[in-house]
């Protein structure tokens, strides 16, 4: 009788930090929990997988503190100009894109930094943002996006691959598995 109730007292007092609950993981390991409102992640440590090889390491996008993950329901998407219900807000260049092209020894402050700079920050359809673009270079973004039902708005393709250099530019990023001149090229 003791065995069963120290049984049920460990099984009932830690089944309740475990409860499941809906949402597709990204490829990060995260999503947007609509029920409790919130952006979280299932795995701390993943395999990071860039343009030409595969990182282990511990990303975990919570350590970047992004402090708000809808804009609002009313904004057109920055990429596309349409309206796809509530907007999200997207890096322009990705946590994990960051992460992998030097903010990989960043301390917590300057994650959270760059994770907060709005020069960094476009309005986006979540679709698009969390399916189409999600942590890709831009050369990726440029092709899913272009082989989706979406589009570009007219001369956004160019304005984005701009601003990606100018927001790798002012934070020392690594250009590294970034071939920018064919994502211009891909915008034409």
């Amino acid at each position: 009788m003791v065995v069963v109730s120290i049984f049920l007292i460990t099984v009932l007092g830690t089944s309740t930090n475990s409860w499941a609950h809906g949402g597709r993981l990204n490829s990060e390991g995260c999503h947007n929990d609509t029920k409790a409102g919130e952006y979280h992640c299932h795995r701390s440590s993943t395999k990071l997988k860039d343009s030409n090889s595969t990182v282990s390491a511990s990303y975990n996008r919570d350590n970047w503190k992004f402090l708000s993950s809808t804009v609002s329901s009313s904004v057109l998407g920055w990429y596309t100009g349409i309206d796809g219900g509530a907007t999200d807000v997207d890096h322009v260049v990705a946590l994990k894109d960051a992460y992998l092209s030097g903010g990989r020894g960043w301390n917590s402050s300057q994650k959270r930094a760059f994770a907060n700079d709005s020069f960094n920050h476009v309005a986006a359809v979540p679709y698009v943002n969390r399916t189409l673009k999600n942590a890709y270079v831009p050369l990726k973004f440029i092709t899913k996006l272009r082989n989706s039902r979406y589009a570009f708005a007219n001369g956004k393709c160019e304005e984005y691959v701009d601003l990606y250099v100018q927001v790798k530019q002012k934070y020392g990023l690594s250009f590294t598995h970034n071939n920018i001149n064919a994502a211009k090229a891909a915008c034409r």
